[in-house]
């Protein structure tokens, strides 16, 4: 239950509920039905290209002694990302306002672009290579007092920064970290941490609904926090009962597709004017049912996205990549990164980015894009301060 992988699955099995609801009552047309079956049947086939992960088949190696530098490397990662994690949230909080009480969270830093997107960027990194180093050090047993408290510290303002972010299922994000640690963990030898998740995933679970309806009664006025949650569920297949009925997808602009899948970087890179970046498909979608509505939309799932920009004949064959794509970094790339904690940190942020390529294209390439500019700084710095302090 706290695989990321199940818990994308789930919210992407009430979403494809809408159209077949839709269809039922003729809210739909067969054309888009059907083309919405085929991009969802190529997508699955696509999955199946490289075989999904079997905890009972993983080579378990035996444990190996401590890497001295490898530890080193580690620490000084867990306080660089530690410390600017905490500086960067607290500067967010006061350049652009905590997202828990804003109009628009999932605004709040790209309305002003700039600096603000800057900040949202690095922090998209650092906030999940945090919580990822706190629960390895949260394990680690040969701690200093200074790597306790900073460990503590950490468990603290991380469960802060859970609420403040506004975010219902933010606290997920410690169970989704827990599990990827504990699987990937079997690869270094260590066994037995993967059986212990069983025993406190009904508590966990619990506290993670009591949290998200603490966020829910300070951030939502007058809402019941159980049908809000409900409701939550409900609205994953927003963007299809929004663009199929009345057939409302056909009115969507629509672009060359390479634009319409890499417009935002080209434009970074002055390849391309930004005036030839399309804006999102689900703020066309939202404003055209409510045009006093702005920087809000469904996200463009892969069916709809490929049936705009790719047309019925094509869409199949960029839902069966987008499969193939989502498959490799869930089954595929779990073996090929190294059987260290780095390799376990790797793994989890690329397949967190890879988990959105069915339901936001655009938020997934965000991703993979932090990962390749942002990473890489932090990595290189540590590693150079690891080696450093082992000379002195």
């Amino acid at each position: 239950m706290l695989d990321p992988f199940t818990f994308t699955c789930f919210f992407s099995a009430m979403s494809i509920t809408v159209p077949i609801f839709l269809f039922f009552v003729n809210a739909i047309t067969t054309r888009i039905f059907i083309s919405f079956l085929i991009t969802q049947i190529f997508f699955f086939l696509g999955f199946r290209v490289f075989s999904p992960i079997k905890v009972d088949r993983i080579p378990v190696l035996k444990i190996k002694d401590e890497n001295t530098q490898e530890i080193r490397f580690i620490k000084w990662f867990f306080i660089l990302i530690g410390f600017t994690n905490i500086l960067l949230q607290l500067f967010s909080y006061k350049l652009v306002g905590i997202p828990l009480f804003a109009e628009s969270r999932l605004g709040i830093y790209g309305e002003s672009g700039g600096i603000n997107n800057l900040l949202k960027r690095i922090l998209d990194v650092t906030l999940q290579c945090h919580i990822f180093l706190t629960i390895f050090f949260v394990y680690f047993k040969r701690k200093s007092f200074f790597f306790k408290m900073l460990t503590n510290v950490s468990v603290v303002f991380i469960l802060l920064v859970s609420v403040l972010s506004g975010s219902k299922g933010a606290f997920m994000s410690f169970g989704l970290a827990f599990f990827i640690y504990a699987l990937y963990s079997m690869r270094w030898g260590d066994i037995s941490l993967f059986f212990t998740i069983k025993k406190f995933i009904i508590k966990f679970g619990v506290i993670a609904l009591l949290a998200a309806f603490a966020v829910i009664m300070l951030s939502e006025e007058e809402a019941n926090p159980f049908i809000f949650l409900l409701l939550r569920i409900g609205q994953s297949g927003d963007v299809y009962y929004m663009a199929y009925p009345n057939n409302v997808i056909d009115l969507v602009p629509t672009v060359n597709w390479f634009i319409a899948l890499f417009g935002s970087p080209l434009s970074l890179l002055r390849i391309i004017p930004r005036a030839m970046v399309p804006e999102p498909m689900g703020y066309f979608i939202m404003q055209y049912h409510h045009p006093d509505v702005e920087f809000r939309g469904p996200n463009a799932r892969m069916n709809v996205f490929s049936y705009v920009y790719f047309g019925i004949v094509y869409s199949p064959i960029y839902c069966f990549v987008i499969g193939a794509v989502f498959s490799f970094f869930r089954n595929k790339l779990f073996y090929l990164l190294p059987s260290n904690i780095f390799g376990c940190i790797y793994y989890f942020l690329f397949l967190n980015a890879a988990l959105k390529l069915e339901s936001d294209f655009q938020s997934a390439l965000a991703d993979f894009i932090n990962l390749l500019t942002v990473l890489p700084f932090f990595v290189i710095i540590s590693y150079y301060l690891s080696l450093k302090n082992a000379n002195a």
